[in-house]
């Protein structure tokens, strides 16, 4: 019965909305602080508190391949994944997704867009349907069946 509870999630879906609480009580002191090194590194943030940040290479690796510009690109955020990780101590519920701008040519340029999402480990659609739907059953039964909303109130009284 326990391990069946525990396969719901529950208690690591709570885990996550804390993490993220603190997340953004987090994100909200270092932008408050002129001197942080969020404001230093030009970091921003959309209402999801999503954190983003152009990153532009030097005009002499263009002619570089493709791989060795995403090496360049990673070796540039070296100090902010530093930060995120050693400082906030939020490596693990954070992830990088980088984005490359295009001129009016529909040309790639050496300009970088990268997005820092916070990731639930646990909570997602997925689990919310399902237990949507375990709460859907258990209120079809108690509506269906009065006795056994009797039953449980009963049950419970007694503790």
């Amino acid at each position: 019965m326990v391990k069946w509870i525990r396969n719901l999630g529950l208690f690591r879906v709570i885990n996550d909305f804390q993490n993220y609480r603190d997340w953004i009580r987090i994100i909200k002191k270092e932008e408050a602080n002129p001197k942080s090194k969020y404001n230093n590194f030009g970091l921003n943030r959309n209402a999801f508190y999503n954190l983003y940040v152009p990153i532009s290479l030097d005009d002499g690796d263009r002619n570089l391949p493709e791989k060795l510009l995403r090496l360049r690109l990673v070796e540039s955020l070296a100090p902010i994944h530093r930060y995120l990780d050693e400082d906030l101590g939020f490596s693990e519920y954070i992830v990088p997704e980088f984005n490359q701008f295009y001129d009016d040519e529909n040309k790639p340029t050496l300009t970088y867009g990268v997005v820092y999402k916070f990731a639930f480990k646990k909570f997602s659609i997925e689990w919310l349907i399902k237990w949507l739907i375990i709460l859907g059953i258990f209120a079809f039964i108690l509506i269906r069946w009065p006795i056994i909303g009797t039953l449980v109130k009963w049950i419970s009284n007694l503790i």
